[in-house]
């Protein structure tokens, strides 16, 4: 009798220690560079659906993608999101294929051709404005209007070569205008070392305006901010896409799949659109309350991402010619 009561017993701790690893095994490990509050809402909202958890690492995207090479041999990471897809191209080695259900409703070229990293959101790039210092009659409504000298020192601009936001930017002068274009451009501006000293310098009134991310100055316009002001550049406004990607011999993949396929589910990028006005990369994505529509803005087509990536070297060597020659 004593026997038999312990292979059951013996029974009960296997079966135990099997269901506990499963659960154990039920977590997904997440690196990003994104704002606490945008990770949390979609971590809760994921665990929520699925009973999986979401453990976070946050931490900035330059700083990730060194992790992950580092970690390659042994991954501690399981999805990334989110950075420049230029970002992503330049590490894709590191990362699975993935082909979500949900990338369907993506542009042509959102999805890496081998689908190793997956457009989640993009960022609208335009010209901030604090009307306290900026009268109405003189806003510029292009980016060439930002060439006049009568601007020269009250315009800023994040470093290109610190930040893959303010080289979208660069970019995208250089597809308009060309080396003449930047030129005239970095005469009047102030290059300052990090994104966020801009969308906060404008606002507090320290500079009038800002080349920034369209969700940066929409977020204290709806925070009841009447001195900012949005500019969508008539000559077209840099449409600059972020991804995510599934890391290469992670150690929860099945687990990484649905992460990725909940974080660019429809449901999930218009509430991250609602709340903090990213604009989700979806093509049937819904609108959110005070920002206009793509169809009502003008974008530059010729802004290619992969051409950007190519290019990057080229145009930042020269940009910084220019900057140490002014």
């Amino acid at each position: 009798m004593r026997r038999h009561m312990m292979k059951f017993l013996t029974v009960l701790l296997v079966v135990f220690f099997a269901f506990s690893g499963v659960a154990s095994a039920a977590e997904v490990v997440l690196y990003s560079s994104n704002p606490s509050e945008l990770l949390d809402l979609v971590s809760k909202g994921f665990e929520a659906k699925s009973g999986i958890k979401v453990s976070v690492v946050r931490l900035g995207t330059g700083e990730a993608m060194k992790r992950i090479a580092a970690e390659k041999d042994k991954p501690l990471c399981d999805v990334f999101w989110s950075g420049d897809v230029a970002v992503l191209e330049n590490a894709k080695e590191n990362f699975q294929t993935y082909r979500s259900p949900e990338a369907k409703a993506l542009p042509g070229g959102y999805v890496e051709k081998e689908a190793r990293w997956t457009a989640s959101n993009a960022h609208v790039m335009i010209i901030m404005v604090n009307k306290s210092l900026v009268k109405a009659t003189e806003t510029p409504k292009s980016w060439k209007d930002l060439f006049d000298p009568k601007w020269k020192g009250k315009i800023v601009m994040a470093n290109p070569e610190k930040s893959g936001s303010a080289y979208a930017q660069a970019y995208g002068i250089y597809k308009l205008y060309g080396w003449d274009g930047i030129n005239k451009f970095i005469t009047n501006a102030k290059i300052l070392d990090s994104s966020s000293l801009i969308y906060k310098g404008v606002a507090a009134g320290e500079y009038p305006l800002g080349v920034t991310m369209e969700y940066a100055a929409h977020r204290y316009i709806v925070g009841g901010d009447k001195n900012v002001g949005i500019v969508y550049p008539a000559d077209g406004a840099f449409m600059a896409p972020e991804a995510t990607g599934i890391v290469k011999n992670c150690p929860h993949p099945e687990e990484a799949k649905k992460f990725v396929d909940y974080l660019i589910s429809k449901k999930v990028v218009d509430e991250i659109f609602d709340k903090f006005s990213r604009r989700p990369a979806r093509l049937d994505a819904g609108d959110t309350e005070g920002l206009p529509s793509l169809k009502k803005i003008t974008i530059l087509k010729s802004f290619d991402p992969m051409e950007a990536n190519t290019l990057e070297k080229e145009i930042l060597s020269r940009w910084k010619e220019i900057v140490l020659s002014k």
